[in-house]
C-alpha cells in the first residue's frame, strides 16, 4: 500500500492542496480534513493537485465532489490538476470530469 502524502500551501488568493500516493477508503478522512481546513476562508479558491496521485477509488472521488459542492455553496471554486493517467481516466469514466476545471500542470492552474 502506498502512503498518501498531503501538503497545503498558499499562492496569493489560491490554496493548493497536493496529494501524492494512493487516495482510498483508508485515508479519505485525512484528505477530507485537509481540504476542509484549506477551504476555511471566505470565498475559498482551491486547486487540488492530483498529478502525483497513483490511485483514487470511489471514496476519494466522492470527497472531491462533496468538497466542490460545499465550496460552490459558499461562492468558492475548486480546480484539479490531473495530467493524463489513471486519475484522469477515472474522473472521465465516472462522468465527473465535466464538474471540474481540470489542468495538465500546476502552473497552468495557477495562471
Amino acid at each position: 500500500m502506498d502512503v498518501l502524502e498531503m501538503s497545503r500551501r498558499r499562492h496569493g488568493e489560491l490554496v493548493v492542496v497536493s496529494l501524492a500516493g494512493e487516495l482510498d477508503v483508508d485515508n479519505v478522512s485525512a484528505v477530507r480534513k485537509c481540504l476542509s481546513e484549506a477551504a476555511a476562508t471566505p470565498d475559498p479558491r482551491l486547486i487540488v493537485d492530483l498529478s502525483a496521485l497513483t490511485f483514487i477509488d470511489t471514496t476519494g472521488l466522492g470527497v472531491l465532489v462533496r468538497m466542490l459542492a460545499s465550496l460552490r455553496d459558499r461562492n468558492g471554486t475548486m480546480a484539479l490538476v490531473a495530467p493524463d493517467g489513471q486519475v484522469l481516466r477515472r474522473l472521465r469514466r465516472t462522468n465527473l470530469a465535466p464538474l471540474f476545471p481540470i489542468y495538465d500542470t500546476l502552473p497552468q492552474a495557477l495562471a
